[in-house]
């Protein structure tokens, strides 16, 4: 494999003279991607502590030929192991030699501000006055989406996509404890094996179900509020958004990995653990299930409590996410016996 070129030598982190100890592995994770992977690469940091990872699932637009051209080591899932981006993930964490592992997926670039950030860690793992608080098991920034139209052009741009701002902390003061977070995510390589590491085999909700293996082990994650990344996307409007929730199969995705979640960890025997990080799917389910009850009691009170969560979620998050939550449900439902675990297949693929 030939090393980086010069292009793809910006926003270098300062690296020692050992070419293979890295400090940081970059993790990245796509399919089809190769119009965006040459901007992502360009975005990375470099140096001789930084080693760039990607797992290809199965592309056919020359992905793969795009990221050994940018310097990358590249791993090729197997066909019959193509499941979800978490797929890719387990793999590259398997694969990665950095104390800390950044995860990217492949519509995504880097922001400069980030970059910044990760000296700041870097600095932080040996220097007592930019000490990380010792229970750190990562960070996350701010994703924001770039939404594309069919011709992929940007329609419209989102901040704070995936935690709102009151989520999150002053960077100086390395940010506040995270609730969630989403694919752009800075990890303790260490604390991801300890917790299990990334489920492969589930369709969705891979972030939340490694989440919440690792807080229940004391780590914490920790929100700042600076620009991480910015993720080329879809434009979906609020209906297609919904369909991704409450239809079986869309845009060629199945949509139970919520119910393949709590298999695992029914399975696993922490499903509580689940409900402690997750809470919002069944607080909606304890509202419907209480209706008959409770309108034995006083035939309102149905109405006011399923109200009241409606007004809970809608203000910790928005209003339309109670709807999300409902789609969960159905996911469970349809998920809960299409859980398979499995460990992928794979192979490094290596430059002609």
């Amino acid at each position: 494999m030939v090393s980086k070129s010069a292009e793809y030598k910006n926003n270098k982190i300062k690296g020692s003279k050992h070419p293979w100890a890295p400090w940081l592995s970059v993790v990245v994770v796509g399919r089809n991607e190769a119009k965006n992977l040459p901007n992502l690469f360009r975005s990375l940091p470099g140096g001789s502590e930084v080693e760039w990872i990607y797992v290809d699932s199965q592309s056919s637009d020359g992905s793969v030929e795009a990221a050994l051209e940018a310097g990358a080591r590249v791993y090729l899932v197997a066909e019959n192991s193509v499941c979800s981006p978490g797929t890719g993930r387990y793999i590259g964490t398997l694969e990665a030699k950095g104390e800390w592992i950044l995860y990217l997926d492949g519509d995504m670039v880097l922001r400069k501000e980030f970059i910044c950030f990760l000296e700041r860690v870097k600095a932080g793992r040996k220097d007592a006055e930019e000490s990380i608080p010792p229970d750190t098991a990562g960070f996350v920034g701010r994703t924001i989406n770039r939404c594309l139209d069919e011709k992929g052009r940007v329609k419209e741009v989102r901040d704070y996509v995936v935690l709102a701002q009151n989520e999150m902390g002053p960077a100086e003061k390395w940010g506040r404890p995270a609730g969630y977070h989403g694919g752009a995510v800075l990890y303790r390589r260490k604390q991801v094996l300890q917790a299990g590491n990334w489920n492969p085999a589930l369709y969705q909700l891979e972030e939340i179900d490694l989440y919440s293996r690792v807080r229940v082990r004391g780590g914490v994650i920790r929100a700042v509020d600076l620009p991480m990344v910015d993720h080329f996307a879809p434009y979906l409007g609020l209906v297609e958004k919904l369909k991704l929730n409450f239809l079986p199969r869309y845009r060629g995705k199945n949509l139970y990995g919520a119910g393949q979640a709590v298999a695992a960890r029914l399975k696993a025997g922490n499903f509580l653990s689940f409900i402690r990080y997750y809470p919002y799917p069944f607080v909606v389910l304890g509202g419907l299930v209480a209706i008959p009850p409770l309108y034995l009691i006083w035939s309102p009170l149905p109405f006011f409590i399923n109200l009241a969560i409606i007004i809970w979620i809608g203000a910790d998050k928005k209003w339309y996410y109670y709807l999300v939550y409902l789609g969960n449900l159905l996911q469970i439902w349809r998920g809960l016996f299409r859980y398979r675990p499995f460990k992928p297949e794979y192979r490094k693929v290596l430059k002609p």
